[in-house]
C-alpha cells in the first residue's frame, strides 16, 4: 500500500466540484437572494480549502456568453468580471493558461471569447488558424490563413 503526499491527502478528502455557469453568475452577479448566498458559501468554502471547485473552457464561454448577450455587458467588461476569479487560487481552471489569454484577448481587442480563446491556444501550440472571420487577424502572435 502506497502513502500519499499530505497534498494527495486533501484532495483524497475535500470534494470536488464542477461548476456551472450558473453558479458562477450567481456569485459574480450577486442577483439571487438564495441562490447568490448559496453560490457564495459554496466559494468560501473553497477559499477554506473544505471543497475543490474545477471549471472548464467550455463553462467560462457559457458565463461570458451570458454575460454579454443576455446581462447586455461589453466583451471588455464582461472578461473583466470573469478574470479576477479565475485568476485565483479558489479554482482549478483547465487549460487555465490559454482562458486567461483568451480573456485578455478579449478585453485588449474586443472579440468574443471564443475567438480569444482560439487565438491563445493556437499561439502556444505555435499551430496557425484557418478561419473566415478577421477578428483572428487581430493577433500578431498568430498566423490565420483563409481558406480557398
Amino acid at each position: 500500500m502506497g502513502r500519499w503526499s499530505s497534498e494527495e491527502k486533501g484532495k483524497a478528502l475535500n470534494p470536488r466540484y464542477h461548476l456551472d455557469a450558473n453558479v458562477v453568475l450567481r456569485f459574480l452577479r450577486d442577483d439571487d437572494p438564495k441562490q447568490s448566498a448559496a453560490a457564495s458559501r459554496l466559494f468560501a468554502s473553497a477559499k477554506a480549502g473544505k471543497v475543490r471547485l474545477a471549471i472548464s473552457a467550455v463553462t467560462v464561454a457559457e458565463a461570458f456568453y451570458v454575460l454579454s448577450r443576455v446581462y447586455k455587458h461589453t466583451r471588455a467588461d464582461a472578461a473583466s468580471r470573469l478574470l479576477p476569479l479565475l485568476q485565483s487560487d479558489v479554482l482549478e481552471v483547465a487549460d487555465r493558461n490559454c482562458v486567461l489569454d483568451g480573456l485578455n484577448r478579449v478585453v485588449k481587442a474586443n472579440v468574443d471569447f471564443g475567438d480569444g480563446y482560439l487565438a491563445a491556444t493556437a499561439s502556444e501550440s505555435g499551430d496557425a488558424v484557418a478561419s473566415f472571420d478577421a477578428d483572428l487577424q487581430l493577433f500578431p502572435d498568430v498566423t490565420t490563413i483563409v481558406p480557398s
